[in-house]
């Protein structure tokens, strides 16, 4: 089973369509299963082709692509602020796999659309193998005021009682840092890791560090189960869609 995650910075970059199509390329390629996406944006002017989602949203146009290249990607999407004056921002997950028990909740203490420090996240479950997964997309917030990082797992872990969860993001936590371990020690494993160390500081940001830790791994994949990794790597660095790399990881399903 094949995952990547990526923030995709929000309408930040200066070619856009470029981006997307890069990225597209790279799943259609790689035969991913399901990507996770953060800091996803769309125009608050933008129409709405479905749902909340707007014709511009960041995975939709990602979705759109994939299809006109033939293959036929699954959506969920939630925003949870504004960024910027003008755009609304989200979590997403595109699946090759239907998605069903669609949800998204506050995992930050602040749930005002106009505070950046709003956090929202998105899950699904889906079906692989004859087996049920949950997925999410997470985007969690530094500690920071009446924020805490530690509030902010607690209500994703407590949220996402399931028996197979695979959550993809930025945690804007370094590895080995207080919050790492606070994650791993409710029982998640850091899959691109998985207890090899050339692994373990591999940067997924484009500037090799985190300006609020001053940490460099900070994107990951979790899971409440050990599984085997069979392939793994950080993606979009030669060709960079976002002030991010991707992760990608294949994983053995028995």
């Amino acid at each position: 089973m094949k995952f990547l995650t990526l923030n995709a910075h929000c309408f930040a970059e200066d070619d856009i369509p470029r981006n997307q199509q890069i990225i597209a390329d790279f799943i259609k390629r790689k035969e991913i299963d399901v990507v996770f996406l953060q800091e996803v944006a769309q125009s608050e002017s933008a129409p709405i082709v479905k749902d909340v989602i707007k014709e511009d949203n960041y995975g939709y146009v990602i979705q759109q692509v994939l299809r006109e290249k033939g293959h036929r990607y699954y959506y969920h999407y939630m925003y949870g602020n504004q960024a910027f004056g003008y755009v609304q921002e989200g979590l997403g997950i595109l699946s090759k796999t239907p998605l069903f028990d669609v949800n998204s909740f506050y995992i930050s203490k602040k749930t005002t659309y106009k505070d950046w420090h709003t956090r929202v996240i998105v899950s699904a479950k889906t079906l692989y193998q004859h087996k049920e997964f949950t997925l999410c997309s997470a985007h969690i917030g530094w500690t920071e005021g009446e924020e805490v990082f530690e509030y902010q797992i607690d209500r994703l872990h407590t949220t996402l009682q399931a028996e197979h969860i695979l959550i993809g993001g930025d945690f804007n936590v370094g590895f080995g840092a207080k919050g790492y371990h606070y994650v791993v020690d409710k029982g998640y494993y850091d899959l691109f890791y998985s207890g090899d160390a050339k692994y373990a500081l591999s940067p997924t940001h484009v500037s090799d560090m985190d300006i609020h830790s001053g940490e460099n791994r900070i994107d990951y994949i979790f899971s409440n189960h050990p599984y085997k990794v069979i392939e793994r790597d950080i993606v979009f660095k030669k060709e960079t869609v976002s002030d991010h790399y991707g992760v990608y990881i294949e994983i053995e399903v028995k």
